[in-house]
Parts: structure tokens; C-alpha cells; sequence
């Protein structure tokens, strides 16, 4: 797989551009948490962000704990987040290849809040009557990435076919363990981890001050992918 640098202009409204955190970003929160919305913050601020569908594309090598080609990719862009970033455990081989990088924590309110929000929002994509929880054919049929892919997904993330699709005992559990997770390994490490909520009052100053970038104090994080 060939990665290519784009071209891009940097955009920071801070006065002080200089002072702007300038190593690697990663995101590392489960889909459904604010990734999207963290993607346009880290956007206002100037950073560039990688391709998401090549990195998409990626999701089987890390389930396949193969992080070759995700850290190659990663020398293409700035920021990073969704799939595979949120995939528990890569947090920390990004860790090791790219020392003194800041890693965000997206989280909801929560966990049957994202639960609710990831069947929500699939439902609204891949099943026929856009209310009903996906099926094994749906998903199998869903064109995204490569036909497949959504169903692929399920077994990178949630282990399908031994755990049954979206059931929620699992799927809960396996976001509870990649965010406690997350924190412990970050522990000793404060300035190096950000939870972040991005329905909470401030949560897009807190994101601007752990990347020592101004921003408007009245400034709020848009409602993206709202489900």
C-alpha cells in the first residue's frame, strides 16, 4: 500500500502558532464517542488529518496485530482518529514508535449512551427498514470500504462470529476495558492523555489547552453524526 503526503495549508486561529503542540495526535476512542467531531476540531486547529479511508482499510492488519503498515501510514499526516486508532491495544505501539505524541480519549456520558448511539446510527445505515438493528446479510452486504467491510469490522472490534452481533452484555464491556485501559496506561502520564466528552460545557477549551492552542471561549464542538 503506497501513503502519500498531501499538500495542505495550515489553519490556526491562535496568535501564537508557534506555541501549537507540534508532534502526532491520535484519537483513540471507540466510534460513536465524538470522533467525528474531535476530526473537525483538530481541523480549526491546522492539524492535518489522514486519510480515512485508506486507514479504514487498515482495521484487519492491527487485528492481526500487524502494525507495520499503520505506522508507515501514519508518517503521511499530522492527526489521527477513528478505525484503527480506537481498536484497543494499538494505543500503545503508536506510544512506542512516536514518544511525546498527545493521545485523546473520546468517551460518552455513558456507556449505555454509546451503545444506544452506535445500534442507532447502524441501524440508520445498513438495516433495509433504517430502524432495526443490522443483520449478519446487511451487514455482509454493505458496500462501504469493500462489501464486507461492516461486517468485518464486527469481528476486528467485537469478535463476531463467537460474540453475537451488537450483543450489548460484550459490546459494553469490551468499551468499558479499552477506556480503563486506556487511562491506566496513561496514568502516570497526565499531560500525555486527554478524556474527552465533547457534549460537555468547555470540552472544546479543554481540547484547545491540551494542544496549547487559542480558541474563542464562547466556541463549542459542532453536533456531528448525530444519532
Amino acid at each position: 500500500m503506497f501513503f502519500k503526503r498531501n499538500k495542505h495549508k495550515k489553519y490556526n486561529k491562535s496568535n501564537t502558532p508557534d506555541l501549537k503542540f507540534q508532534g502526532k495526535v491520535f484519537g483513540v476512542g471507540f466510534g460513536k464517542t465524538g470522533t467525528t467531531s474531535l476530526e473537525w476540531a483538530l481541523k480549526q486547529f491546522g492539524y492535518q488529518l489522514g486519510n480515512q479511508p485508506v486507514s479504514e482499510m487498515l482495521a484487519e492488519d492491527w487485528w492481526n496485530k500487524r502494525a507495520d503498515r499503520i505506522i508507515h501510514f501514519c508518517h503521511t499526516a499530522d492527526a489521527f482518529q477513528d478505525v484503527p486508532f480506537g481498536m484497543p491495544g494499538l494505543y500503545k505501539e503508536l506510544d512506542t514508535h512516536f514518544p511525546k505524541s498527545k493521545f485523546i480519549l473520546t468517551v460518552r456520558d455513558n456507556e449505555e449512551d454509546w451503545y444506544t448511539s452506535l445500534v442507532n446510527f447502524h441501524a440508520k445505515i445498513y438495516a433495509q427498514d433504517k430502524k432495526s438493528i443490522p443483520t449478519e446479510a446487511e451487514l455482509k452486504n454493505a458496500n462501504y470500504r469493500y462489501k464486507g467491510w461492516s461486517l468485518d469490522i464486527q469481528k476486528f472490534v467485537f469478535g463476531f462470529p463467537e460474540t453475537p452481533l451488537y450483543d450489548k452484555k460484550t459490546y459494553l464491556n469490551k468499551y468499558l476495558t479499552h477506556n480503563k485501559e486506556v487511562i491506566s496506561f496513561f496514568k502516570d502520564r497526565p499531560h500525555d492523555l486527554l478524556v474527552l466528552n465533547v457534549s460537555e460545557k468547555g470540552a472544546y477549551q479543554k481540547l484547545a489547552k491540551f494542544l496549547n492552542v487559542e480558541v474563542d471561549q464562547t466556541a463549542d464542538f459542532p453536533w456531528l453524526n448525530k444519532t
